[in-house]
């Protein structure tokens, strides 16, 4: 009986250890320049007018750094202006994570589709980012 638990938690611990490396996964198939699109739907804002619901970008993937750049402008619903900025980043599952240290949380986009070409990304419920090399 003593074997068998010895068994059944060497497993448990086993399986922890390998669900840990892949919480802290830098695919090699991210790391590069990407084109973006945000895009939402008109629907999800039904009493905006005059605003334009798509914005171009690049998500630039090193092996420790991810960089977003938004391309905003007036009438935009995601930015007024270009923005910048760099953080840390991680694939857990089917979702990215950016983030600036372990105790401030960045964005978690939820990876729709991923391909050597395009990668197909969720913000939220209505916001979506196509990225293309």
């Amino acid at each position: 009986m003593e074997k068998i638990l010895l068994l059944v938690i060497t497993m448990i611990i086993l399986v922890s250890c390998s669900s840990l490396s892949n919480e802290n996964e830098r695919p090699a198939v991210w790391v590069g320049k990407w084109e973006a699109v945000w895009e939402t739907f008109p629907d999800s804002y039904p009493d905006l007018t005059d605003i334009e619901f798509y914005m171009n970008g690049r998500f630039v993937f090193s092996e420790d750094s991810l960089t977003v750049i938004n391309n905003g402008y007036p009438g935009c619903i995601f930015a007024a202006d270009t923005l910048k900025h760099t953080q840390c980043w991680k694939v857990s599952n089917d979702t990215l994570i950016s983030y600036n240290d372990a105790s401030t949380p960045g964005m978690t986009y939820k990876v729709k589709s991923l391909s050597e070409n395009t990668i197909e990304l969720q913000l939220m419920e209505d916001i979506f980012i196509t990225l293309t090399k």
